[in-house]
C-alpha cells in the first residue's frame, strides 16, 4: 500500500488502534508498538477496501499485544495496578483511576468490545463487525460486560 495513504489512515485511526491494543496489554508503550506494527503490516498489504481497513487494523494490533503479553507475560517491572495508587486529592482523577481498575479487572474477552462501545462510541454493529463477530453475541458480551463493569466499579468504592 502507498506510504502516503497508510501515512493518512495513520492519522486517521493511529489513536482508536493503539486503545484496542492498550486493553490487553494494559502499558501504553505496548500498545503503541502493537499499533505501530500494525500499520507497518498495512504497507506490505497490496490493495484493501476503505470499509475494511480499521477492522483489520484493530484485529492485527489485538493479535500483536496478545503475542506480546504471551512473550513478557512478567515482565513489568511495576504492577499495573501500583501505577494507580499514586496520593493526589483531584476527585475526578481518582474516579478515572478506579474506572481504569474496574475496566483492566475485567476478563479480556469484555475490555476491547466494551471500550469500542461505551468509550469510542460504536454502534453494537459496527463493534460486532471491528471484532468480525456476530451481532448477538456482541451484544450479549456488551450486556454482560457493563453489569461486571458496573460491579467492579462499586467495589473501587463509586
Amino acid at each position: 500500500m502507498d506510504r502516503k495513504r497508510v501515512a493518512g489512515l495513520y492519522e486517521q485511526y493511529a489513536d482508536t488502534v493503539t486503545r484496542a491494543a492498550w486493553h490487553y496489554t494494559g502499558s501504553l508503550h505496548s500498545a503503541q508498538d502493537c499499533a505501530e506494527e500494525a500499520f507497518l503490516r498495512l504497507m506490505q498489504q497490496e490493495d484493501m477496501e476503505g470499509g475494511r481497513v480499521l477492522p483489520w487494523l484493530i484485529r492485527t494490533a489485538v493479535n500483536c499485544a496478545k503475542d506480546s503479553m504471551k512473550a513478557f507475560e512478567h515482565s513489568r517491572t511495576v504492577p499495573l495496578e501500583d501505577a494507580f495508587d499514586s496520593p493526589t486529592d483531584d476527585e475526578a482523577l481518582l474516579s478515572e483511576r478506579a474506572a481504569m481498575r474496574a475496566m483492566l479487572s475485567l476478563d479480556e474477552r469484555y475490555r476491547l468490545p466494551l471500550y469500542l462501545h461505551l468509550a469510542e462510541g460504536y454502534t453494537i454493529l459496527e463493534t460486532a463487525r471491528l471484532l468480525g463477530k456476530g451481532f448477538n453475541t456482541t451484544a450479549s458480551i456488551i450486556r454482560r460486560g457493563r453489569k461486571l463493569l458496573q460491579k467492579a466499579y462499586e467495589k473501587e468504592g463509586y
